[in-house]
C-alpha cells in the first residue's frame, strides 16, 4: 500500500474489498450485537500457523496468532457484503474498523490500526460459554502448525496421524451441527477452515518457504 496523501474521496471501486474481508478489532465488538451489523455466521477464524495475506505488506506468512475476519464469497476472499451493483456494501453503517479507516489514496490510518487489539473467538464469545471448551479442545487436537509439520513427513505414523487429525476435525463439526442443529455457517468462526481446505496452502507455504 501506498501511504500518499490524496483528499480525493473514494471511487467505491470495490477493489479493497476483493482483496479481503476485514479483520476484526476491539472497536468492532459492538457491531457483532448492532442490528444491520454481522453475525457469527458471517466470520472465519484464522487460526495461529495458518498462511495469511498481511494487506499492508502484501506478503503472505503464517500468523503468529489468530484473527477473526468477515467471510469472503464465491470461493475467493471478496468480502461477504460486497454488493457487485455499484461496489456498494451491504453493512456500511456498520462496517468495522478497518474498512472505517481504509483510504486506498492515504493509507496512514490503516497501517496504524491494522496489527493493533485484533479480535479473537474468545473475545467475541463470552466467559463461561459451553463452545469456548470444545473450541480448545478442537485447537489441542488439531492446531495448524502440527498438522503442518506432518505435511512434511511420509512416514507411515505421519500419514496415520494426519488421518486422525483430518477425521477429528471433520467429526467435531459433523457432531455439534448434528445435536446442537446450529446453522453450519458458524463452524467456519468456531472452528476455522476444515483441515482439509487448508492443505493446498499449507502445502504451497511449505515449498516456498
Amino acid at each position: 500500500m501506498s501511504s500518499e496523501r490524496n483528499t480525493t474521496t473514494c471511487a467505491r471501486c470495490g477493489e479493497c474489498c476483493r482483496k479481503g474481508g476485514p479483520a476484526l478489532h476491539t472497536d468492532d465488538l459492538p457491531l457483532l450485537r448492532a442490528p444491520g451489523g454481522p453475525d457469527l455466521v458471517h466470520l472465519v477464524t484464522l487460526r495461529a500457523g495458518e498462511p495469511a495475506l498481511d494487506q499492508i505488506t502484501g506478503t503472505v506468512a503464517p500468523l503468529e496468532g489468530e484473527i477473526v475476519k468477515i467471510k469472503g464469497r464465491d470461493g475467493a476472499w471478496t468480502c461477504l457484503f460486497l454488493s457487485d451493483e455499484g461496489a456498494a456494501c451491504a453493512i456500511y453503517a456498520a462496517r468495522p474498523l478497518e474498512c472505517r479507516a481504509l483510504s486506498c489514496r492515504d493509507t496512514r490510518e490503516i497501517e496504524r490500526v491494522y496489527a493493533r487489539n485484533r479480535l479473537t473467538r474468545r473475545d467475541i464469545l463470552p466467559a463461561g460459554h459451553p463452545l469456548l471448551e470444545l473450541v480448545a479442545e478442537h485447537e489441542r487436537r488439531c492446531p495448524v502448525s502440527a498438522y503442518a509439520a506432518l505435511l512434511e513427513g511420509d512416514t507411515p505414523e505421519d500419514r496415520r496421524s494426519r488421518a486422525a487429525m483430518l477425521a477429528w476435525d471433520r467429526e467435531v463439526r459433523l457432531l455439534l451441527t448434528e445435536k446442537s442443529g446450529m446453522d453450519p455457517a458458524i463452524l467456519d468462526f468456531l472452528f476455522g477452515r476444515p483441515l482439509e481446505r487448508l492443505t493446498p496452502a499449507l502445502t504451497a507455504a511449505r515449498r516456498h518457504a
